[in-house]
């Protein structure tokens, strides 16, 4: 049977009645090791460090590669998202392609708000290509016609052939002179195939990326495609030099670090890496020995890229030979009376007990009152307090991406509420109005700051009425009520939201107006019916999220909202049928009659959220 990916929830151990506390604890076990030779208290410590120090160089390796790779995720993603992006939009037929000076409109608005990507090429069925890039610090556009580039007409019938955005790894830009990753998204409307978005992002930035990345961590890290090709390289911050289409890479002794240069010369493997999922190599260079930690990512391309960094092993026999040191202090210890035994016994407690009242918080989740711990004399409780910090900061990055309201929810439900099951739950699609119009008129740090702002206003109304903010798509939220835990009235707490939503961002747009500043238009689809709900996704990279025809039924309701005549244009709240069904008289609607929403055969009964009002006031009754 195939191991689950699940993550599988720990039973708290049965509270005892009492437990010593551990300054009493040590003080007696350092009491009688006193009693126990030199050579059985050196090998303790040794060994115990030994395991303690491995085990924390490998995590720290792990770590360090790991945040390289999501940091690139994130950094090649946005050209992905672009590009996906840009082809939505030409599916569901907000931009024509045959309509150019639209077309480049998009697209330049697309490149402005992403500052790693270098250049957006639209590719009709015909091979006419519009592009949009970047040159000596302006956006320009123009036309050209690749219906005689081979390379061009394979690539984009692959990416036709595979239905879903693609990775080309490098490729030459003739304009530039430059190489580039590139990605190729496909854009169809209703079933016909209508040409390709590429985005491409610069090797020079890629490697201005590890450049930085090297200058704030004091790393030195590489990407390497296959086993010689330099695809970045801090010293490849300023460009490289002769590179063309047919050598479109450096290769490894072509760059400015000779230690790299010997990445795969004779060596041996590093044993404390043999169960981790990073790779590791010693090889002894002139000076001393140097270190190569690594792993291997696909997805970027045919050939798959290795990611990873060097150092001196220096670095590493540090910790080492701290082992060793305690041994000598084995012997001073053996020399200590009782009583400084009593108060080493306290010095030692004191961090582990602030260290254990620090972790409850995080137990709870609660990061806001968990404080970094101090460091120690012990190099154990130093190394725990060490960890601890870098758990600690890891998790105040996790915070940010991972719902903490779920998390603690799924956490409190246990395994079962991971399973995936059919749920009934309402589903509310929010979107800003003409957000495309506002990409162009704003510069993008300042759009960056207003969806940050826009985006905490939600998340806040929506996690009072107990919502789980399922993603962010673009200028779009996603939230739903239902799950994990159960509830009758989550068609009303959805609406309580959206009415909350809807007052909030009136309040915000009354701000705005007195600050000279535009308002933000809002439309908000809502609609409840059955999903399957759980965790969905691959191994190790899991979701709780929904599926189902229920989530498109919203987000259709959503866009529905630019076409009605609304009365409250500025935020519009529809809800389907289903959803009015389910409100008590607290709610006041008005009824728009069916509609049509795309993508579905049959109409869908349509309401325009009013107000909440009072119990056994007026409602408008549902036709």
């Amino acid at each position: 049977m195939a191991k689950s990916s699940e993550p599988q929830s720990t039973p708290e151990p049965a509270p005892r009645r009492w437990r010593p506390p551990i300054s009493v604890a040590l003080t007696a076990g350092f009491g009688l090791l006193l009693l126990i030779s030199v050579g059985a208290v050196g090998w303790i410590v040794l060994d115990a460090g030994r395991q303690n120090t491995f085990s924390l160089l490998q995590r720290t390796a792990e770590i360090t590669v790991d945040s390289i790779a999501a940091q690139l995720d994130q950094h090649l993603g946005a050209a992905a998202r672009q590009a996906e992006y840009l082809a939505a939009r030409v599916a569901e037929g907000a931009v024509e392609p045959s309509d150019p000076d639209r077309m480049v409109e998009i697209m330049l608005g697309a490149l402005a708000a992403t500052p790693q990507v270098n250049g957006i090429v639209y590719i009709g069925s015909d091979l006419e290509a519009l592009r949009v890039g970047r040159k000596k610090g302006l956006l320009v556009w123009l036309r050209s016609d690749w219906s005689e580039r081979a390379g061009i007409a394979r690539m984009i019938e692959a990416t036709r052939d595979a239905g879903a955005h693609t990775w080309f790894g490098v490729v030459w830009v003739e304009d530039s002179q430059e190489s580039h990753v590139a990605i190729v998204a496909p854009a169809y409307r209703n079933g016909v195939y209508l040409g390709s978005f590429s985005s491409v992002v610069s090797l020079r930035a890629l490697s201005g990326f590890l450049e930085r990345l090297d200058r704030d961590f004091g790393t030195h890290s590489f990407i390497l495609q296959g086993r010689d090709q330099v695809l970045a390289h801090s010293s490849l911050s300023g460009g490289a030099q002769g590179l063309s289409e047919q050598n479109p890479l450096s290769r490894l002794d072509q760059i400015e670090d000779p230690v790299l240069n010997d990445l795969w010369a004779p060596g041996f493997p590093l044993e404390i890496l043999e169960d981790s999922t990073v790779q590791g190599r010693a090889v002894q260079g002139p000076d001393d020995e140097q270190i190569y930690i690594y792993r291997e990512v696909a997805g970027y391309g045919p050939v798959p890229w290795t990611i990873g960094l060097h150092f001196l092993g220096a670095e590493v026999n540090t910790e080492l030979r701290r082992l060793i040191y305690a041994l000598g202090a084995a012997g001073i210890v053996l020399a200590i009376s009782l009583l400084a035994v009593f108060f080493f016994g306290r010095a030692i407690a004191r961090p582990i007990v602030q260290l254990a009242e620090r972790s409850r918080a995080i137990r709870e989740l609660d990061l806001s009152r968990a404080r970094p711990s101090g460091g120690s004399w012990f190099r154990e409780t130093d190394d725990a307090a060490a960890a601890y910090n870098s758990m600690l900061s890891g998790l105040r990055w996790f915070e940010t991406y991972v719902p903490k309201s779920l998390v603690l929810r799924l956490m409190r439900l246990g395994e079962d509420a991971i399973r995936s099951e059919e749920r009934t739950v309402t589903v509310m699609f929010t979107d800003i109005a003409d957000f495309s119009g506002l990409s162009e008129r704003y510069p993008p740090a300042e759009l960056v700051e207003l969806l940050n702002r826009h985006f905490g206003l939600l998340l806040e109304k929506i996690e009072t009425e107990d919502g789980t903010v399922d993603k962010f798509i673009g200028d779009s939220v996603m939230a739903f009520w239902g799950a994990p835990e159960a509830r009758l009235d989550h068609a009303e707490a959805t609406c309580r939201a959206a009415l909350a939503i809807r007052t909030a961002i009136s309040a915000e747009n009354q701000r705005r107006a007195a600050a000279g500043a535009e308002p933000l238009g809002l439309r908000i689809g809502i609609h409840s019916g059955t999903v399957v709900v759980g965790n969905i996704g691959a191994a190790g990279r899991l979701n709780y999220t929904l599926i189902g025809d229920t989530v498109n039924v919203a987000q259709r309701l959503e866009a529905l909202g630019k076409e009605l005549d609304i009365r409250n244009r500025e935020i519009a709240i529809l809800v389907s049928g289903a959803t009015a069904a389910l409100l008590g008289a607290g709610f006041e609607v008005r009824a728009l009659g069916d509609h049509k929403l795309r993508g579905r055969r049959t109409a869908t009964e349509v309401f325009e959220l009013l107000e909440e009002v009072a119990a056994g006031g007026p409602v408008e009754e549902m036709s």
